[in-house]
């Protein structure tokens, strides 16, 4: 019998509005599933939703649990039922406790038959590193994009005598050390006599970050206004003209939850050079020449219930390179995970073997506070009637257990009950039930970066 593939639908015309990169590849999945005949389910009815898949399916039935962190519910629900389909999992953001929680929740569950698929060597070592359910043999860098994306021939380097224009694309963030683009831009500008051009589009995050906000500061210290070009929040469709003003993209992200850096790959397809963080993605994505030298933050005591910046850029260095044009050409050497050939191998059982060797930087320094052994939370059973309550507007048991937290914690959580009592409820908002899930079973892990070399010394 011939492969039949298994999904759940999570798209919603309520959330079109949304720029985001996860939102972006759980669409693209859906039309790449959707081209090959996959059967869609209802995961929001529970086990009923799935009715024929846990009667009826069997090893040649693959379901691909994307699109969120719901995965725990086809591995609790196969195990009850005794079915025997093999499930492809993601993790799609790496130290976010919304796909923490789902490889805790995961982790008595899986099969040897199960794989979980990565967007970068980076983040599959981190999880390899953590939990003994994701192990070499059934893990992969799979993450398909290029079939959305251009392939431009590398743009010209402008010569030292000529301006360069600097761009940024994506969140206007702590996280993403947008701040240091600014510094970094400024600086430049400086020391060129004026010529130098920045371009930043994207979703400011505080008001900090407001694009009035960012080129009052800019005028301020000295930049010509016509020297600086905001856009706004860009459509996908608006990528090209972007790529097109600008000769070499800032990416100093260090953002805790950096898993790919989609923008990296979408600036290298269309010719744009790209200067990134030296920890991370980036190291597996860019030649050395375009990796800025990256400070870790040993000191911070992180939560993966928040997003922050993991170091910071040398400022001196990344200025140094842009004035000096010292920076490779786009190429994107590894393409193989990004392509849909890399997609079809995982789902048909083989495991794309293409691995680009991984930032080892983050991964060595991570200490994780452990969660204490036997901890209620981790009961998939209790995380599916979660689950359940929520997409089945049982809302009187969510908000019986909101107050509980209240009172054990002694703080009121008001954007959980924003969150229960908002009438649009979907798979495709994919931070809803995670923050659910954080506040009343599985509370956001702690970790910090550890000084490697004193450790050692």
């Amino acid at each position: 019998m011939s492969a039949r593939w298994h999904t759940h639908d999570y798209r919603s015309p309520n959330l079109e509005g949304i720029v985001d990169g996860a939102v972006f590849m759980h669409r693209d999945m859906a039309e790449l599933l959707d081209g090959k005949g996959a059967v869609q389910h209802d995961l929001t009815r529970g086990p009923d939703g799935l009715v024929s898949l846990l009667k009826e399916g069997g090893p040649e039935d693959t379901v691909y649990a994307g699109s969120g962190p719901y995965a725990f519910l086809y591995h609790l629900w196969r195990e009850r039922t005794g079915a025997s389909y093999r499930i492809v999992r993601e993790v799609h953001t790496s130290l976010w406790s919304g796909y923490w929680a789902q490889e805790e929740l995961c982790r008595p569950l899986v099969r040897d038959s199960d794989l979980v698929l990565f967007p970068t060597e980076f983040t599959r070592q981190l999880y390899v590193q953590a939990f003994d359910s994701v192990r070499e043999e059934n893990s992969a860098v799979v993450y398909p994009l290029l079939h959305r994306l251009p392939r431009r021939r590398p743009v010209p380097t402008p010569p030292c005598t000529s301006p360069v224009r600097i761009g940024y694309l994506g969140a206007l963030s702590e996280a993403k050390n947008f701040d240091q683009v600014v510094s970094i831009f400024v600086q430049v500008y400086r020391l060129s006599d004026g010529s130098a051009r920045l371009v930043f589009a994207g979703k400011p995050n505080t008001d900090r970050f407001a694009h009035g906000h960012v080129l009052d500061s800019l005028r301020r210290r000295g930049v010509d206004a016509r020297h600086v070009v905001s856009p706004g929040v860009l459509a996908p469709g608006e990528l090209g003209r972007f790529f097109r003003s600008i000769d070499v993209l800032l990416f100093p992200s260090t953002a805790s939850r950096e898993t790919l850096g989609r923008v990296v790959v979408e600036a290298l397809a269309h010719g744009v050079p790209v200067l990134a963080a030296d920890i991370g993605p980036g190291v597996e994505l860019l030649p050395a020449a375009n990796l800025i030298p990256t400070a870790l933050d040993t000191v911070t005591e992180f939560s993966m219930g928040r997003v922050l910046p993991l170091g910071r850029v040398d400022e001196e260095g990344a200025v140094d390179r842009l004035l000096r044009r010292s920076y490779a050409p786009a190429r994107l050497a590894n393409t193989a995970p990004y392509g849909t050939d890399a997609l079809w191998q995982a789902l048909e059982g083989r495991a794309p073997d293409v691995q680009a060797p991984g930032d080892r930087r983050v991964v060595d320094a991570l200490r994780v506070r452990s969660r204490p052994a036997g901890h209620p939370g981790l009961d998939p059973e209790r995380a599916e009637r979660l689950f359940l309550d929520y997409f089945q507007r049982h809302d009187d048991a969510i908000l019986r257990a909101i107050a509980d937290f209240e009172t054990r914690t002694g703080r009121t959580h008001p954007r959980l009950r924003e969150i229960v009592v908002r009438s649009e409820r979907n798979l495709a908002d994919y931070r809803a039930f995670p923050r659910l899930l954080d506040a009343l079973l599985l509370e956001p892990l702690s970790f910090r970066l550890a000084d490697v070399d004193k450790e050692s010394s």
